[in-house]
């Protein structure tokens, strides 16, 4: 097996807990934790890799006149336990408001403690996404007890033969990071499948618009990697947070990517200083946006060209398919990142091309 590089690049940058927010002992699994303010009362938490994802993950806390509104809350309850307690230190208002972006479960599985904490909350989600949340939420714990015990095997095979699953030597290097990368994993399952599941009480199909606490919240459903996903933007602070329709460093091979295109496009069109991913860093510049959009949008243009052309398997219209102008400012030509963007464009074509042809494969 091999460790994302991402989860490499972003376990470096919150490998230790100095000048972060971290859990109190090792042995209870918590995971680190950065605060970083944005705007006057507006604060981006990042959560280091959890098992269930190789990338940072964001929740945004927005302190408002009498009380809190928190935009995602990490794959971990115990994670929403330290953000809680930060908040706490920030301010002793009540957390009114969690808005759960989409039913990805890094995007609510805190739900529970703010629940618990805060009779009174309100969780925010689309109608759509509440409903994936309740057909789906009983089916990944078996499938993350699956997955880890893949993980665990590969692992396994790695220490008894001394290669990785390419066939090159096993160095320690690599061994200590695919051994971290299981613990990592086995840590979330077990940790995931004590979860109490809690629901949006308060739904909306496309738009929803919020006056309260001195802020006003525009909230809009749009398509991430996940359908219906909510992008929230704050018109008086110029602050735009848009869940997993961005992540960094790379973007998820999603499907309806002509769509996703546009939506990017439009957002590009937003009064915002500020874009805060669901991964990722937070950006001052709509440069990422635009990088993302620029290669959802030339992925289908080719995909396009090369159906009205003729071509017929989707190998033939990936090989038609070139992006390559577009890779080093993604990747910076680091090695895994390539061979990881190189995947990522791979199923983004085989997606196009389904969507090009109404959800059919072709073959010879």
């Amino acid at each position: 097996m091999k460790t994302s590089m991402t989860l490499r690049v972003t376990t470096g940058l919150l490998a230790t807990c100095a000048g972060l927010v971290c859990g109190p002992t090792r042995a209870q699994a918590q995971v680190a934790i950065q605060k970083v303010q944005i705007a006057e009362g507006v604060y981006q938490f990042i959560s280091a890799p959890d098992g269930y994802v190789p990338t940072t993950t964001n929740s945004v806390v927005i302190v408002n006149e009498d009380d809190v509104l928190v935009f995602d809350d990490f794959a971990r309850p115990s994670t929403a336990r330290t953000e809680l307690a930060e908040i706490r230190k920030i301010t002793d208002k009540p957390v009114r408001y969690v808005v759960n972006s989409h039913h990805h479960p890094d995007h609510w599985s805190g739900n529970e403690v703010y629940a618990e904490a805060f009779p009174n909350l309100e969780i925010i989600a689309t109608e759509e996404s509440r409903q994936y949340m309740l057909s789906l939420a009983k089916s990944w714990p078996p499938v993350w007890a699956s997955q880890l015990g893949k993980s665990q095997s590969a692992f396994d095979k790695e220490i008894s033969t001394g290669k990785q699953s390419d066939g090159t030597a096993l160095t320690p290097e690599q061994r200590t990071e695919d051994e971290a990368y299981v613990r990592l994993k086995g840590e979330f399952v077990a940790e995931g499948m004590k979860v109490k599941r809690t629901y949006p009480t308060l739904t909306y199909d496309d738009h929803l618009t919020l006056r309260h606490g001195g802020r006003e919240f525009r909230f809009m459903s749009l398509v991430g990697d996940a359908s219906s996903t909510t992008v929230l933007y704050l018109p008086k602070e110029k602050i735009l947070i848009t869940g997993d329709l961005i992540v960094y460093p790379l973007p998820y091979a999603v499907r309806k990517l002509n769509q996703i295109a546009k939506e990017l496009r439009m957002l590009a069109q937003f009064d915002a200083d500020v874009i805060i991913p669901g991964h990722g860093p937070a950006w001052h510049d709509k440069g990422f946006l635009n990088l993302e959009a620029d290669l959802a949008e030339s992925i289908v243009n080719q995909v396009n060209e090369a159906v009205e052309n003729g071509l017929v398997t989707i190998e033939e219209i990936q090989k038609a398919v070139n992006v390559e102008p577009l890779r080093l400012k993604f990747t910076h030509d680091d090695k895994e990142l390539n061979a990881e963007f190189s995947s990522v464009v791979s199923e983004m074509v085989q997606n196009a091309a389904r969507e090009a042809r109404d959800g059919r494969e072709w073959k010879r």
